[in-house]
């Protein structure tokens, strides 16, 4: 941690939502007590879906770390492929105010999975009982995420790589890695483009693939699903010219992070305690996608305040990943840290599109609301929803 504390606060004409304390950046809040508050959260950004050299990554742990700490992270997951050797060598802890939570990646010839909090390692390689290996995670005591759902491309020779997620059927997982800077990049970049895109990779980056968007959008009306963004970094040399590597972990660890809404702040003394804290917000979806690389998203939030059906009654406030049965009249809020082109989705369909840096929509109607963020035309944030539910 930077050692001093962000506070941050919806603007008063919204009214309601929430403060965030961060660790990451410092905003001044003349007067908080001319803001209607109810709850404080903390937030932290950190990167997901990496690997190691305990897999098919360049660089050791401490190195990775160490790099994270430099790009401003509060925390990394690593995931290497099949392998929790980083976590049974001692590594998952706090390194120089970042912590280090070890998954793995369970990487059957498809429908890899990206799983956290085992007690023990779970093969993957050969495996075709995909639904059986979800069970597996959760019998072990851990969640997980599906991971790059619809394939891509595998650099630099751009051949077909046939590790797309095909089994909707299967049930039991907590989310979907909705954004990932290497698949962003790889399915937007030929043999002709690929050197200027190497030295230019923003410029290949057009955000969540919209198969990935409608089937967790499909999917979350159906039951709570969290959705996650990441790098799926590797680091590794080029073919050729093994002295450049293929975008290093210090540049992918300032492009898509996820970060995570808590009640209350992580500590260094007691791994545990902020081992499950980042979990549980993960779990909840009180978390969002954000490419960092393009502009700072520290201090978004969406939120919704549902008022009750008497008079009287005290409104019901819910953060993003919150469910809850409709009652029949809501407020949703957004609230951005620098002005951009704001859209709201219902059920998978916009609904209504705004610029600026605040949006306060009355709604009238139960579903699935999440909030696109642009910045500039490029994708920059995506929320998790605000599941309000048919009674």
């Amino acid at each position: 941690m930077n050692g001093y504390l962000n506070t941050w606060v919806l603007q008063s004409a919204m009214s309601t939502a929430c403060v965030h304390v961060s660790h990451s950046h410092l905003r001044k809040v003349e007067d908080l007590s001319e803001s209607p508050l109810s709850t404080q959260y903390y937030e932290y950004k950190g990167t997901m879906h990496l690997h190691s050299r305990y897999s098919d990554g360049s660089a050791k742990v401490p190195e990775i770390v160490g790099k994270a700490a430099d790009a401003g992270l509060d925390f990394v997951m690593l995931t290497d492929h099949d392998s929790l050797d980083a976590l049974y060598n001692g590594y998952e802890g706090w390194h120089d105010g970042v912590l280090l939570l070890v998954g793995q990646e369970i990487s059957p010839r498809t429908h890899h999975y990206l799983a956290f909090d085992l007690n023990r390692e779970i093969r993957g390689k050969y495996r075709t009982d995909y639904q059986r290996i979800v069970d597996e995670v959760r019998d072990s005591g851990g969640f997980g995420f599906i991971a790059h759902p619809y394939g891509g491309k595998k650099p630099p020779l751009f051949r077909t790589k046939g590790h797309a997620w095909t089994d909707w059927s299967i049930t039991g997982y907590t989310g979907i890695e909705i954004w990932s800077y290497m698949i962003d990049w790889v399915e937007n970049v030929n043999i002709l483009t690929f050197m200027y895109h190497y030295f230019y990779p923003e410029k290949a980056i057009r955000g969540p693939r919209l198969e990935a968007l409608r089937k967790w959008d499909e999917v979350a009306q159906q039951r709570h699903v969290v959705g996650i963004g990441s790098t799926d970094a590797h680091a590794r040399p080029l073919p050729i010219f093994r002295f450049i590597k293929f975008f290093p972990y210090e540049y992918l660890f300032r492009t898509i992070r996820t970060h995570v809404l808590l009640d209350t702040p992580l500590s260094p003394q007691s791994l545990p305690e902020s081992k499950q804290l980042i979990y549980d917000a993960l779990k909840a979806g009180h978390c969002f996608i954000a490419y960092d690389f393009l502009a700072d998203s520290m201090g978004f939030t969406f939120a919704a305040e549902m008022k009750g059906r008497g008079e009287y009654d005290a409104p019901t406030h819910l953060l993003m990943g919150d469910e809850a049965i409709f009652e029949g009249r809501a407020d949703l809020l957004v609230s951005v840290p620098q002005p951009a082109e704001i859209r709201l989705i219902r059920n998978g369909h916009p609904i209504h599109q705004a610029s600026g840096k605040t949006l306060r929509l009355p709604i009238d109607r139960a579903g699935v609301y999440r909030v696109e963020l642009y910045y500039s035309d490029q994708p920059w944030i995506f929320s998790n929803p605000i599941f309000l539910r048919e009674s």
